[in-house]
């Protein structure tokens, strides 16, 4: 949830939970990762922004998504993560476990956008390295040739 107050559109936040994707079937759920659907006090539900701070809402999920790219350019330099048992979130509270949730759905977001862009640059090198070697080669002839002439 995006407010650490727990209040959302003037109402409070009764329940909250990633929103599915319209290719989710019964059989198998898939989620968006920066999309909350929340279930307000008064019984209505809306969609919301992942993203700490930010209430932006929308009454489908369909509707946050292209939002979430406005945060794409807001990044936090990366600390080194703790391993996993090094983690104590006892003496935190409920808003604080929900922020740290949204990093970690952010962060997670990041790598994989990361992740894709480096592939993306890796079949382009493989493609260009048999170019760069040809070129290389015919540079060398070249070079051998005016060598020979002079």
């Amino acid at each position: 949830m995006a407010t650490a107050n727990g209040i959302l559109n003037g109402l409070k936040v009764e329940s909250f939970d990633f929103a599915e994707t319209p290719r989710s079937t019964p059989e198998d759920r898939r989620y968006y990762k920066e999309v909350l659907e929340v279930l307000l006090e008064d019984g209505s539900v809306v969609y919301n922004c992942v993203w700490p701070e930010c209430e932006f809402t929308r009454s489908s999920a369909s509707g946050v998504w292209p939002h979430t790219k406005v945060h794409k350019t807001q990044t936090e330099a990366p600390s080194k993560a703790p391993e996993s048992a090094e983690i104590d979130v006892t003496g935190l509270t409920i808003a604080e476990l929900i922020e740290r949730a949204q990093h970690a759905t952010r962060y997670r977001s990041e790598r994989d956008a990361a992740l894709k862009e480096l592939s993306k640059v890796s079949r382009e090198l493989e493609k260009l390295k048999p170019r760069a070697k040809k070129a290389e080669q015919a540079l060398k002839t070249i070079r051998n040739a005016f060598t020979s002439a002079a």
